[in-house]
Formats: structure tokens, C-alpha cells, sequence
């Protein structure tokens, strides 16, 4: 078994646990991020730069802001800020989350030169009319599936936040 991927699916396991056990909001959405940086890992494993790429800006990026900004909407503003701040958990998932950025910027760029140095790439490669076609032809179940998946997340942020007001 390859050493890359044992590291980053044991990243992603971790983090998958922690954010399910973590009892703040935060700390869960920290590990949230975790697990979609160790799967864009993965598929730059698995040579498919495009995917990486959508996970970490789809799902990084914009999903989990949605429902980091959700959470902080449905807070109250009289939480003790410096408390929270100074939550070990906070700079460990922190820590770890800066060394798995810092790997997968490496080996991306890595994975990337090697894609396109050694291997012939297709024409039609990469346009987005092929994977909107890949996406909505091939794998129009995969796309509805997840999009309720983040839907239900959504709902489970805002019904965990809310308790708490």
C-alpha cells in the first residue's frame, strides 16, 4: 500500500472523528476543513488535478464558509471570545491543518508538473463543457446526492447552533 495515501486517509479518518466528537461548532468546522484538504490529497494521488482542485475551492472554500458564517450568525455575541481562543484543540487542529496545507501546496505542484511533463494530455482536457458533461451525464446522481448531503449539513449547523441560544 502506498505510504501517500495511508498518510492522508489516516488524516482524513482523524479529522472525520474529531469533527464529530468536538462539542463546539468551530472546532468541528476546523475538522470539516481538515478532511476536505486530506481528500483533494487524495485525488491528486489518484491524478485527477481537476478534482482536487473543485474540492478545495468548492467545498473548502465557499461550502464551509457558508456554514462556518451560519454558525457565527446563530451565536451569541456574549460568548467568552478569550476562552475560545485560548482552546488547545483550536491550535492543534490549526497546527495540523498548516502542515497538510503546506504538504498538499507541495505535492500538488509536484503531482501537477508530473501530469503534464509524462503523460500525453487529452484535447479536450479540462474544459469545463466536459466535465459539466462528465457531472450532469455520467454522474447526475453522485452531483444530487451530494448537493442534499450539504443540504442536510446545512440544517444540522443551524439546529446544533441554535440549541445553544
Amino acid at each position: 500500500m502506498d505510504l501517500y495515501f495511508v498518510i492522508f486517509a489516516i488524516m482524513a479518518l482523524g479529522a472525520g472523528i474529531f469533527m464529530i466528537t468536538a462539542r463546539d461548532a468551530f472546532p468541528s468546522a476546523l475538522g470539516l476543513l481538515t478532511v476536505f484538504i486530506a481528500l483533494s490529497a487524495l485525488y491528486l494521488h489518484l491524478k485527477a488535478p481537476l478534482l482536487a482542485i473543485f474540492q478545495v475551492t468548492i467545498y473548502a472554500g465557499s461550502i464551509l464558509v457558508l456554514i462556518v458564517f451560519v454558525i457565527m450568525l446563530l451565536t451569541t455575541p456574549g460568548q467568552r471570545l478569550r476562552e475560545l481562543q485560548r482552546n488547545l484543540s483550536y491550535r492543534i487542529m490549526g497546527g495540523i491543518l498548516g502542515l497538510c496545507l503546506i504538504t498538499l501546496l507541495g505535492i500538488g505542484l509536484k503531482g501537477v508538473h508530473e501530469v503534464l511533463v509524462t503523460h500525453a494530455v487529452p484535447d479536450n482536457f479540462g474544459y469545463p463543457s466536459v466535465v459539466g458533461e462528465l457531472l450532469f451525464r455520467n454522474f447526475l446522481l453522485h452531483f444530487e446526492v451530494a448537493s442534499v448531503l450539504l443540504l442536510v449539513a446545512l440544517i444540522g449547523a443551524i439546529y446544533l447552533a441554535k440549541k445553544k441560544v
